[in-house]
């Protein structure tokens, strides 16, 4: 346990080091861009075959995107609820509904996970299983809807479609279908070489993005933010597993999953459909800083 937890710290350092970055002018905010393409693109798409290929699947895996749908409709509800309570605008609301529901599953939870199970075969294929299935589906057709109709804006029902746009799921999809598949093995090693950029480059790009403006205009509605994401839908989600009978490293990776930071993908949503990106950007921040601390308890607790 000390060495993991050791290995999970230093993944976080990552982050700092992207932000120390950004502070003294090595890199600036812009480059987050560029880094975000090539780990979204080529090193992510590479560590989701590479962790599927040739390692065992089981039918609990089927069950946790089932959970994460259901539970992720009871904090929308939830925050929604937190949004009339607090008067918020509309598109406030829409963003706080973004916020406390959509969680960085892939660009901070596969590392974690990496790091947290590194000589588990069950642990990255139920973390991919979960975040494709059941959070990036939701983020890219329900959180889409959320953001366009709170912000006041025509919604199209293409716009469900998007997640088919973003090559995670058809790698996914991908990975899935030549799982047993014979791959040579130079062209394993070179995904194996993307793969492993995974880590580095998506906690240095949450580093870069991350910022501290607006935070003390909205503190009540980020506070709910926070423990909606990082604490009740943990909770839902391990009572839900509970229900369903998953058990062992899936439950674990679930719930650890389940309780990574607001996704950075969500501030991208709001911005282009009008919702708060204002307020979903200091949410990311606030989830982020706080995850550093709460991954690692989460974690002990789990384990």
């Amino acid at each position: 346990m000390a060495s993991t937890f050791s290995t999970v710290l230093s993944v976080f350092l990552l982050l700092v080091v992207g932000y120390g970055a950004k502070k003294i002018g090595i890199l600036k905010p812009k480059d987050a861009g560029a880094v975000n393409s090539i780990v979204i693109n080529l090193t992510v798409p590479a560590l989701i075959f590479v962790s599927i290929h040739r390692q065992p699947l089981d039918s609990s895996m089927a069950k946790t995107p089932l959970v994460g749908i259901v539970t992720q409709f009871v904090i929308l509800g939830l925050a929604y609820a937190a949004a009339r309570m607090f008067k918020l605008d509309r598109p406030t609301t829409g963003g706080l509904m973004l916020a406390a529901t959509f969680g960085n599953t892939a660009f901070l939870g596969f590392p974690i996970v990496s790091a947290a199970f590194p000589d588990n075969k069950q642990a990255m294929p139920a973390a991919v299983m979960f975040d494709e299935f059941g959070m990036a589906l939701m983020l890219n057709s329900v959180g889409i809807a959320v953001a366009a109709t709170f912000a006041g804006r025509h919604f199209q029902w293409s716009s469900m479609l998007e997640f088919l746009k973003m090559p995670l799921f058809p790698a996914t999809v991908v990975s899935l279908v030549l799982r047993t598949v014979y791959i040579p093995p130079v062209i394993l090693g070179t995904l194996g070489f993307l793969a492993a950029g995974t880590v580095p480059l998506a906690m240095i790009s949450i580093g870069l993005s991350l910022s501290a403006s607006s935070l003390k205009k909205y503190p009540g509605p980020l506070a709910v933010s926070f423990v909606l994401k990082m604490i009740v839908l943990p909770l839902l989600v391990s009572a839900a597993l509970s229900l369903v009978g998953v058990t062992g490293v899936v439950r674990q990776v679930t719930i650890l999953e389940s309780a990574v930071p607001t996704a950075v993908l969500t501030g991208i949503i709001a911005g282009r459909y009008g919702a708060n990106e204002e307020f979903v950007a200091s949410a990311i921040f606030v989830t982020t800083l706080m995850s550093v601390v709460l991954l690692p308890a989460v974690l002990i607790l789990v384990k």
